[in-house]
């Protein structure tokens, strides 16, 4: 049986993450409701044309959902990293269903390092750059760094960074 010697899962729970959720929500939801009120009322209508009190129902329910999707889809992300003394493991859920696998023999060297995630991948999430290669971060500005002996790169980010190296250290020495 394979020995874990690093394991870590990330996931979105950042602040302001959470507070784009909510004014996204209050900005379609608070023109809509008042709309509708203002139909249901008897007041003038607002705008050039009436929109039957029907279609804003259903526009109303279609853009709650569409955001509420989006950010379950965001929240319920997570990218996972695990170190065994066979190899490395990385999944990037729900995007990536299987786990990718980097054996010893696949890596020629790796690093930690501090990252841009705007200015190097455009941003957190799984990205890939010509220049930079590919990205799998969920937040913060540190990664370990592979570099594949096929001439690609990779960078997962991590929030253990110390642990991490040191699995890495293990696995590229054969050690357990």
């Amino acid at each position: 049986m394979e020995k874990v010697l690093f394991s870590e899962e990330q996931r979105f729970n950042q602040w302001w993450i959470k507070f784009i959720a909510m004014a996204s929500l209050l900005a379609v939801l608070i023109p809509i409701l008042v709309r509708i009120y203002t139909q249901v009322m008897g007041s003038n209508p607002l705008g050039d044309t009436e929109t039957s009190l029907e279609g804003l129902v259903v526009s109303g329910i279609v853009s709650v959902v569409v955001i509420v999707f989006m950010f379950i889809v965001i929240f319920a992300s997570q990218l996972k990293t695990k170190i065994t003394t066979e190899a490395l493991f990385v999944i990037y859920s729900p995007f990536k269903r299987n786990w990718q696998k980097f054996t010893p023999e696949q890596i020629s060297r790796y690093e930690i390092r501090t990252y841009r995630a705007k200015r190097e991948y455009g941003g957190h999430g799984i990205k890939t750059r010509r220049r930079y290669g590919s990205a799998y971060t969920i937040s913060g500005n540190v990664g370990m760094q592979l570099y594949l002996k096929n001439g690609k790169k990779l960078l997962i980010g991590t929030q253990k960074k110390q642990a991490f190296e040191y699995a890495m250290r293990k696995l590229m020495e054969g050690e357990e």
